[in-house]
């Protein structure tokens, strides 16, 4: 079991605690932060409506699943964190892609291999995988996981209390007057 001082200054020094590996690709799972959650909460406003109370769940699901792409990007997020998605890193990804010509000189077709490196960022790219690679109940797990692991209720009672102190605050009235008065 971690000490709370070990949590804390991970999550200060910004060190990642754990790691998953998605495709022989070891992610890096950063700690959380309100920049995080706030990333996090942006995306979660993308979800299209889902509703519970429908007589057929099949086909709720399967009427909203073409606009769920969002949740590749959900899950990036608590993995790669906010920090690492802002500086907008890339990867060098090879593309292999067959071709089959017609070779004068053998008087046949001949089958090709070309390898193409293409940049791409790394947050989409980690969004692709997860949705093409995970299970729904892997994703499922990652993601509570990874909400229990930010302090939700700690972030919720911060920003509870200011917005109480924001509503406290006193306002100065001003009284309008007539221009030339």
């Amino acid at each position: 079991m971690e000490s709370i001082e070990k949590k804390v200054t991970d999550a200060i020094l910004q060190r990642a605690s754990l790691s998953i590996e998605i495709e022989g690709k070891e992610y890096p799972i950063a700690p959380a932060t309100p920049a995080t959650l706030i990333l996090v909460s942006e995306l979660i406003a993308e979800m299209p409506e889902v509703r519970s109370d429908v007589d057929n769940i099949l086909f709720e699901t399967l009427r909203t699943a073409r606009d769920c792409k969002v949740v590749g990007k959900i899950v990036a997020t608590l993995i790669l964190g906010a920090k690492r998605i802002k500086e907008h890193r890339t990867l060098m990804i090879e593309k292999v892609s067959n071709s089959r010509n017609f070779s004068w000189r053998k008087l046949r077709f001949v089958n090709e291999v070309k390898k193409e490196f293409e940049e791409v960022s790394e947050f989409e790219h980690l969004s692709t995988l997860i949705l093409e690679n995970c299970s729904p109940a892997t994703i499922g797990q990652v993601v509570s996981k990874r909400l229990i692991d930010m302090g939700l209720s700690d972030f919720f009672g911060l920003t509870t209390s200011l917005s109480e102190a924001n509503m406290l605050k006193s306002t100065k009235e001003v009284e309008a007057t007539q221009f030339g008065e």
